[in-house]
């Protein structure tokens, strides 16, 4: 059926064990109808191909894909994974908003009428498939395929036994080692036990598999102990993102709209991307006890006092208006700004104009007054509490800021605090050692005093830290006040839009100010995970605010923002939060269904040139053998009769023979060293499996036996930072001792991996090198996005088809080497949150209408 057919879906009947999902009522259904008049049944047709339900099609599939045991997938012995609790494809396919076909620009997932999405590649071509389990690019097709990984047999044996199998297909581990060498090393295998009887066993074996041995080389099939051509780069990720982005750095490169020209904003008279000189309104002193608002830009030399004070500390407004006159005239100005009277109060333009411009009110001012309603800790603390507190105190005028409050109607006293004495005195920022280098408001205290300097690298990490550490009391639910608050500390201010997220703003402002480019760098950051930080919300609480915390604090490596070093490009946000665009991100594809056969340039020393002349020359003479026997003795007995004597013919041949299998007995010692010896360069991939295993075992299933060719990373993950996993003098990883005995783990793991977290292996071929690593599904992708100490952070990443988007997994380094030999894509769109973050948050969010983006 072609994407142009349409079907009418049959309203959707759960299955028994299913449990539709709240979102699952659009997903199936065509159309929504008023109820029709029973209808006497139909028969049904008998024939075979009748047409099915799409509902049928997919609880059919769904349970296919979801069966929990061992069965066969693309001949190949395999475990399904189960089904997820409260799951069935209704809710596996939730949250998105659904569109028919390309040609409709509403819709984040195209569904055909079959219950298929649709994946548009690289080459503008379309792939349809069910969504279902996990899924990876093949960089062979470039189409969706199910995500086969192999796995360790504890691993397997947890599956099998209940424990929680994600939705990932999995496999018993598989090399791609050529068949000789494994007979080879079944046949010297005896040998590493050092025993009489061990060396008996391994001379008949080496005498049983001598002559098929050389055999075997001889065959046409049987791969070269020749080293291959070498591949120069890793294996390449093909994707491309076609859709239009939500906003963009360059205006070329979003939607266009209904008349075929961009349709960003454009601008009005209310809007706050535009700096304000003086405020629209202020209350002037126009003699004895007369004050009046007036328009202040009528009197544009008189100079105004910036009104501060928490509302909720006041029961009646004509105290704070009391407050803000005696304060005025006792400072001797002639006006003040108060946002009870010079803010226009019916919700529009006009207001968010005056409230997202405050900053700019902030900075004209000649003075900024603090209003409290006693001199208490207490009153100072919840004055600190509001969110736009923060830049109405940095942002005052001179070092200082003045507070006051009244110890009787119509007395005041007043006196003056110095920014950095705030931090602890009104915002409750505690003193000692919480924060490495000074808290985050001193800091920022400290330069808007002109004691520090902060780079503008430095600033708006400050900024964004300042802002998270505090437990504002006035933000909106979505946390977008937030953005906005840093909005008013920088040169490019943003348009209000309340459909937009935290992060979307803080990205757009970003994009739009000269940041040092805190997007690149924060996607390269690997925070720690909720459940290890010292104050976190709970795993299904995560909110837009968690974007903050990973700049507040130094990642998972110790690692802060200012350290990244981007290598790629942002150049637009998409629709959904916690997403961007991306481009000339070198990307690589991660193998998992099997270790292919290593490619790579062996040493040719002395020793390689003896196994080869013994695997040539014994070949040669059972060849010459086999020859003699078949075709010259029969041919010389009957040419030279009865009288003839053939005794010496047959010595001949017997001797050519014999040491034909003489010289085979050293074949498969000849076959280790052909196919072994030190490897000097390696083809470049990423393959790796699921669970860990001793490196001697995973050297022997990619290379066929053990000669120390992998080596552990010595810095690539978190785990490379536990006890006995380096070496005490050189730079590299050794084994630690739970790998080899995970009763061990508890011990060098007290924590264990984190929440819903798995244990995966990662290999490099490249450089040979092994890491340890923990995710909550395993990464298809690898993207190499910054660099930092000497090394580079790669973001591995899950993808998902249906909405073409990478999921930031984790993050691990690898040498600089790596990066000259991947290849930049263009755009990419990446989550920054986890594919189950994504999937738990979209669950969460009320249903977005369509056309909202």
């Amino acid at each position: 059926m072609s994407q142009d057919d349409t079907i009418t879906a049959a309203p959707r009947t759960p299955s028994p064990g299913f449990t539709p999902g709240p979102s699952s009522e659009p997903i199936h259904e065509a159309t929504h109808t008023a109820p029709t008049p029973t209808t006497p049944p139909q028969t049904q047709s008998w024939l075979p191909w009748r047409p099915k339900p799409v509902a049928e099609i997919l609880d059919k599939n769904f349970a296919r894909r979801f069966r929990g045991k061992w069965a066969l997938h693309n001949i190949r012995h395999v475990f399904w994974p189960r089904k997820p609790a409260d799951t069935d494809p209704e809710t596996l396919a939730g949250g998105y908003t659904e569109a028919k076909d390309w040609d409709d620009p509403q819709g984040d997932v195209v569904k055909t009428p079959k219950g298929k999405y649709t994946y548009r590649n690289e080459f503008h071509r379309d792939r349809n498939k069910y969504m279902d389990n996990a899924v990876y690019l093949s960089p062979t097709h470039a189409r969706p395929r199910r995500l086969v990984v192999q796995a360790t047999g504890k691993v397997l044996r947890s599956v099998e036994q209940g424990a929680e199998t994600g939705d990932w297909i999995r496999t018993r581990m598989k090399g791609n080692v050529p068949i000789v060498l494994r007979i080879s090393e079944w046949s010297l295998g005896p040998l590493q036990g050092g025993r009489w009887w061990n060396k008996v066993s391994a001379a008949w074996r080496v005498l049983l598999v001598s002559v098929p041995l050389q055999l075997m080389l001889a065959s046409p099939w049987v791969s070269e102990w020749d080293d291959g051509d070498m591949k120069e780069t890793y294996t390449d990720f093909p994707g491309y993102y076609w859709n239009w982005p939500r906003y963009a750095i360059n205006v070329l490169d979003e939607a266009p709209g209904p008349d075929g020209l961009p349709k960003r904003m454009g601008r009005h008279p209310a809007d706050v991307r535009g700096r304000s000189i003086r405020p629209s309104k202020i209350v002037i002193h126009k003699g004895n006890d007369e004050w009046a608002v007036v328009n202040a830009k009528d009197y544009p030399s008189v100079r105004y006092i910036f009104i501060s004070y928490e509302w909720k500390q006041f029961a009646e407004e004509d105290q704070v208006k009391r407050m803000a006159r005696a304060i005025t005239k006792e400072k001797g100005y002639k006006a003040y700004w108060l946002d009870r009277q010079c803010i226009h109060q019916p919700d529009g333009l006009e207001k968010d104009y005056d409230v997202y411009t405050m900053c700019d009110i902030v900075r004209s001012s000649g003075l900024v007054a603090v209003l409290l309603s006693e001199d208490t800790e207490q009153a100072r603390i919840d004055w600190g509490s509001r969110l736009w507190t923060l830049p109405e105190g940095m942002l005052a005028p001179g070092d200082s800021v003045t507070w006051c409050h009244e110890t009787s109607p119509g007395v005041l006293h007043h006196d003056e605090v110095h920014k950095v004495e705030m931090t602890s005195t009104f915002w409750g920022e505690p003193d000692g050692e919480r924060y490495e280098g000074g808290s985050p408001i001193r800091i920022l205290a400290e330069h808007y005093s002109n004691l520090l300097t902060l780079s503008r690298l430095e600033l708006l990490p400050s900024i964004v830290n300042a802002l998270a550490a505090q437990g504002w009391t006035n933000k909106a639910d979505n946390h977008s006040d937030l953005a906005y608050a840093v909005m008013g500390f920088l040169h490019y201010r943003l348009e209000r839009n309340e459909d937009d997220t935290l992060f979307q703003n803080l990205a757009r402002l970003s994009l739009s100010n000269d940041s040092d480019r805190i997007i690149e760098r924060m996607i390269s950051i690997l925070p720690k995970p909720p459940d290890r930080r010292k104050s976190h919300p709970g795993m299904s609480d995560l909110d837009n605010n968690d974007v903050f915390h990973g700049l507040a604090l130094p990642d998972e490596f110790g690692t802060r923002v200012h350290d990244i070093t981007p290598l790629f490009d942002v150049v637009g946000m998409a629709h959904e939060d916690d997403t961007v665009l991306v481009d000339n991100c070198k990307a690589m594809h991660i193998r998992w269904k099997d270790f292919p056969r290593p490619v790579v340039q062996r040493q040719s020393g002395t020793r390689r040139k003896l196994a080869a002349f013994f695997v040539t020359a014994g070949l040669w003479w059972l060849m010459w053998g086999f020859d003699m026997t078949i075709n010259w003795v029969p041919f010389w007995a009957g040419f030279a009769g009865p009288e003839v004597e053939t005794e010496k013919i047959e010595w001949l041949v017997e001797g050519f023979l014999f040491v034909a299998v003489l010289l085979s007995v050293a074949g498969p010692f000849s076959v280790r060293r052909l196919f072994g010896g030190v490897v000097e360069k390696s083809s470049p991939s990423l393959v790796a499996f699921e669970g860990v295993l001793p490196i001697s075992q995973v050297e022997t299933v990619v290379f066929g036996n053990d000669e120390g060719r992998l080596t552990y990373a010595p810095s690539s993950t978190p785990f490379c930072n536990l006890k006995h996993a380096r070496h005490k003098r050189e730079r590299r990883g050794i084994e630690p001792d739970w790998i080899a005995h995970p009763e061990k783990m508890l011990e060098y793991l007290p924590k264990g991996v984190p929440d819903g977290h798995h244990l995966f292996t990662l290999v490099d071929m490249g450089d040979l090198s092994v890491s340890i690593l923990s995710a909550e599904r395993p990464p298809t992708v690898a993207l190499l996005c910054g660099r930092e100490g000497g090394m580079l952070r790669a973001v591995l990443c899950s993808w998902r088809f249906e909405n073409d988007c990478l999921y930031k997994e984790t993050v691990v380094r690898m040498p600089s080497t790596v990066y000259e030999y991947a290849t930049p894509k263009d755009w990419l769109k990446l989550c920054l949150k986890t594919q189950n973050q994504a999937k738990r948050k979209r669950a969460r969010a009320p249903p977005r209408k369509k056309g909202a983006i």
